[in-house]
């Protein structure tokens, strides 16, 4: 299951609940199959989200595979049941329908193969970026929006150089990390991890301002309203 946009969604419906005075009604518990959900983010940072499951007094329910739902529970391995008035489930990303009936080669998954400029695996002149391609790096690389503006960004490099016989190429991997801003409801979290460290840094009250603010100036600078600004 996906950890990163699950931890964001729970701390915002806790922070929802407090704002209409009615938290204390309600029991909030996070459950995942793996032991430590978010520790792609890193050991710097899983201490500070520990921190914050128990400031927001959200129970946990990890290392346990889970085999199924049922209208009000969540069913596990060891056939116990969590039971639940509401469900939530962000499940692993996996490629999409149409790639399965392509030519193209795909990993087990289902993403589209790729090399380090983003061309297709045995494809010379096809080139993939984004969700539907498979990223090769460390085991705690994730998918995030800024990877693939960058893989974009190369992917168009490459083709000029290639077009104008030139050896140039732009690659991706050397730039793999987790940037993100965390947003709770009452402020943020800003979390980085690259190949040398981790951590994770609360943001109170001016976190989530500034996560709502990049929101508006990224759908503004897609859409030609507002231009880039330098680095990013």
């Amino acid at each position: 299951m996906r950890g990163g946009p699950g931890f964001e969604l729970m701390f915002n419906i806790h922070n929802l609940l407090k704002r209409k005075n009615i938290r204390q009604n309600f029991e909030l518990i996070f459950f995942a199959p793996m032991e430590e959900p978010g520790a792609r983010m890193g050991k710097g940072a899983l201490p500070m989200l520990n921190k914050l499951f128990d400031r927001y007094k959200i129970e946990k329910c990890f290392g346990k595979k889970i085999t199924g739902f049922e209208s009000r529970s969540v069913v596990f391995e060891d056939e116990s049941k969590l039971d639940a008035d509401l469900i939530l489930f962000i499940p692993a990303s996996a490629g999409h329908s149409v790639l399965q009936s392509s030519d193209l080669p795909l990993t087990e998954a289902g993403f589209i193969q790729i090399d380090n400029f983003c061309q297709v695996c045995g494809l010379p002149d096809v080139y993939a970026i984004g969700d539907i391609a498979a990223i090769e790096g460390p085991d705690w690389i994730a998918k995030q929006g800024h990877i693939a503006e960058l893989m974009g960004r190369n992917a168009a490099y490459n083709i000029v150089e290639i077009e104008k016989g030139s050896a140039k190429r732009k690659g991706y991997q050397e730039h793999l990390n987790i940037l993100c801003v965390m947003d709770t409801g009452d402020g943020a979290a800003f979390v980085f991890r690259n190949d040398k460290k981790s951590f994770l840094i609360p943001m109170p009250i001016v976190g989530h301002w500034m996560k709502k603010g990049w929101g508006i100036y990224s759908k503004l600078t897609k859409v030609g309203k507002f231009p880039h600004l330098p680095g990013m």
